[in-house]
């Protein structure tokens, strides 16, 4: 599920990070959270055309970054940019005024249509912003989503922002109130493919909620906002409950699709994790094999890994539920951490798929995790696969499972369910 952090976001924090470091007397780090709103045709498009119209915003927007910023998009709506040695905020206000101004006057030209987009910014500055990169970060998400609720094309983020923000608070009162019977969240299905099949025999369940006013919210967000309300344990239970229940409704419609679901590794040091499982699955009466669970963020594991994650580890492979590394390839997601985990599957990181036609080096380092990993007796997922060609490739190497817009996005339960059905040939 997309309680996930998105490899973009996890790909710019750690550059946040090393440019905080590495500071000093250099200058400041900005980064800014940039939001593009495009007209509803957009909304309209096929999948295909869609991704060209992101890429062509994603070619925009860099070609107005200086030389040392970094652009990192996050799920086709939101990029992050980072700006090492700024002198003052100033140049963070003429960099969001800039990355406007790509898209004010010239629409977006796709196969002989012209599209809007405009751009909503909202930035923060270290140290004033932020003293790690994850609170700059958020910092820069709360002044953008200011900066849309208030209709203003960009911000600065205010400490104030947190606390009188018609737009964040409405959220934060929203999400409680998600979690006493109001608009419930959501889990969405992608399938994953098994490739030698061609059978859909496994589906990533995705986080999905709207607001009071009816707009969906970005996964993340939600994300950021549970852990500011305290609301992790509350939001584990639900998720466990709901994919179990899931998990009982796929099968009582005839598809014996197993699940996974997201942890932070964080999540490892909740001694409670294992139980609450176990409760969801009795419940409603699914088989621990039918669930896996994706663990995400590793880095956030002490190297020693201590007796407490080790014994939440270890009850969680005796109540037979599977384990997963996600974003395989990236940061400390290495054999090492493979071998310590005693992981089921790894998913290769999208990052090594996107270019995976055109570059070399991706396909050799995609070729390796998949042989590695089967000499462990570990499958491998190839996520964020767009295009047949891609998947030609990592079926000739061997790659088990496939999950990407080439098969679906995430669908509502019910529509995944006429997805999975029509796939597998079966009648309504």
């Amino acid at each position: 599920m997309e309680s996930r952090t998105p490899p973009g976001f996890l790909a710019a924090l750690s550059e946040l990070s090393a440019s905080m470091r590495s500071a000093g007397e250099a200058g400041s780090v900005g980064v800014i959270s940039l939001v593009v709103l495009p007209d509803p045709a957009v909304l309209r498009l096929p999948l295909e055309h869609a991704r060209k119209f992101e890429r062509e915003i994603d070619a925009r927007l860099r070609a107005r970054l200086r030389a040392q910023d970094s652009l990192f998009p996050i799920d086709g709506s939101e990029w992050l940019v980072v700006l090492p040695r700024l002198s003052s905020a100033a140049v963070l206000t003429l960099g969001m005024l800039r990355l406007e101004q790509a898209f004010i006057d010239t629409p977006v030209q796709l196969d002989g249509m012209a599209l809007q987009a405009q751009v909503v910014c909202g930035a923060a500055i270290s140290p004033d912003h932020g003293q790690d990169a994850f609170h700059l970060l958020q910092s820069a998400r709360i002044a953008c989503l200011a900066a849309r609720r208030g209709a203003s094309g960009s911000l600065i983020y205010e400490s104030g922002m947190e606390h009188s923000s018609s737009g964040v608070a409405l959220l934060e009162r929203d999400l409680r109130a998600a979690f006493s019977g109001g608009n419930e969240l959501e889990l969405h299905l992608q399938p994953k493919v098994h490739v030698p099949s061609g059978e859909c025999r496994s589906a990533e369940a995705l986080l999905r909620w709207r607001d009071s006013r009816g707009e969906w919210v970005p996964p993340p967000v939600v994300v950021s906002l549970i852990g500011r309300l305290g609301l992790r344990h509350r939001f584990n239970r639900w998720l466990f409950q709901r994919a179990a229940q899931t998990l009982h409704t796929l099968r009582l419609e005839g598809l014996e699709v197993h699940m996974s679901i997201n942890l932070s590794a964080t999540d490892l040091y909740d001694v409670e994790v294992p139980d609450l499982i176990e409760q969801a699955l009795m419940t409603w009466g699914v088989r621990a094999s039918s669930l896996c669970l994706e663990i995400t963020e590793t880095s956030m594991l002490d190297d020693t890994e201590g007796d407490g994650v080790a014994d939440v580890l270890k009850r969680l492979r005796l109540l037979g539920v599977s384990l997963s590394i996600d974003d395989f390839g990236t940061g400390f997601s290495g054999m090492s951490r493979l071998k310590r985990l005693s992981v089921q599957e790894v998913k290769i990181d999208r990052s090594f798929i996107v270019d995976l036609v055109s570059s070399a080096r991706d396909r050799e380092i995609a070729a390796s995790i998949i042989e590695l990993s089967h000499r462990l007796g570990v499958h491998v997922t190839a996520e964020g696969v767009e295009h047949e060609q891609t998947a030609q490739m990592l079926a000739a190497m061997g790659c088990d499972y496939i999950q990407g817009f080439l098969y679906s996005r995430a669908l509502a339960l019910p529509d995944f369910i006429a997805w999975a059905r029509a796939r597998a040939g079966i009648a309504a």
